[in-house]
């Protein structure tokens, strides 16, 4: 989630998008599991994958977060560093579970560290969806190409966000089958989604 400086009716259309997005999933702590990673300059989790197991619980805490307040800079590169090493390490990922990364983001300049993340990202087996709010600082086609193919849709208005998550379920759910099962046992955001939309299937992680 990209919190860096907006309008607060601009934040709030990004909060109302994600918890939107989320309450299409059955969240609970042996199904869908939600993580958020907030990125400027800099990012952090205030959400984590263990902290919510249901979607009133994970509204109310979207509801809470608020901008990097000061910070007009927004850093992809830093959120794909914490989601590879924090929200998605090894010891939190459920064994056989599929990752999905979603990205909202309404600034983004392609730079060889982010495409390189992306790729390590990708290179897990995440599926990246991206969502972007049409603005001067924003070049969809970086998105575009950092993203799983196919999976990024660009919104003309921070007040149009909410006509667009049917489509971003949508991505989250086809993009890519299930991993298969390690061999050995393993232990296991933004997002971990292990499961699939409230009533079609379970379970992922975000």
């Amino acid at each position: 989630m990209d919190a860096s400086q907006k309008t607060n009716t601009e934040w709030q259309g990004v909060l109302n998008f994600v918890n939107s997005f989320a309450a299409n999933f059955n969240v609970n702590a042996n199904c869908v599991r939600v993580a958020v990673i907030r990125y400027a300059s800099t990012a952090d989790v205030p959400i984590t994958l263990t902290r919510y197991s249901d979607i009133n619980s994970l509204q109310v805490g979207v509801r809470s977060l608020t901008l990097f307040f000061g910070s007009s800079n927004s850093n992809l590169a830093t959120a794909f560093q914490i989601l590879r090493s924090q929200v998605f390490a090894s010891t939190f990922v459920r064994q056989g579970a599929r990752l999905v990364a979603a990205i909202v983001t309404d600034k983004l300049s392609c730079t060889s560290a982010i495409t390189t993340e992306a790729a390590n990202v990708r290179n897990m087996g995440v599926v990246i969806l991206g969502v972007g709010i049409q603005t001067t600082q924003l070049n969809f086609a970086c998105l575009s190409q950092i993203v799983t193919p196919n999976q990024a849709v660009q919104v003309s208005a921070f007040s149009q966000l909410g006509s667009y998550v049917s489509q971003a379920v949508q991505f989250a759910c086809v993009s890519q089958p299930a991993p298969a099962p390690a061999p050995a046992p393993s232990k296991y955001i933004v997002h971990e989604i292990y499961g699939k939309p409230f009533n079609s299937f379970c379970c992922d992680d975000f």
